[in-house]
């Protein structure tokens, strides 16, 4: 378990490098989550150790929104200077995204039915 762990922070860590190194505005947690599905492909994605490390993570995941929620209270009063463009953005923001993913799934769905139906 504690190899299939250093192996998740070390995908962690290395997503942080590269976002530094090249200057990216994608988070490195986000790039060392899209090496780590990388490796995964590569190797095949079956690995009982792995499982068995990410289960253990998933179980305790509740505790991980403990610093949000420390978070929300610390910044109580910018909350209520903001709050109500913090909802906007983020309501706005999930709007564009449901719609987006309709039209794109649409489009996708489209050319899977057309490619079907063709001799």
């Amino acid at each position: 378990m504690l190899l299939s762990l250093t192996i998740i922070i070390l995908f962690q860590l290395s997503g942080a490098l590269v976002q530094q190194y090249l200057n990216l505005p994608i988070p490195g947690a986000v790039i060392g989550m899209i090496l780590f599905f990388i490796y995964l492909c590569i190797t095949g994605g079956k690995s009982d150790k792995l499982m068995t490390t990410g289960s253990h993570l998933l179980s305790h995941l509740p505790l991980f929104f403990i610093p949000a929620g420390v978070g929300i209270l610390v910044y109580t009063e910018e909350l209520k200077v903001h709050g109500i463009a913090i909802l906007a953005s983020l309501v706005i923001g999930s709007l564009i995204a449901f719609v987006l993913t309709l039209l794109i799934f649409k489009k996708l769905a489209v050319n899977i039915n057309t490619s079907d139906s063709a001799p």
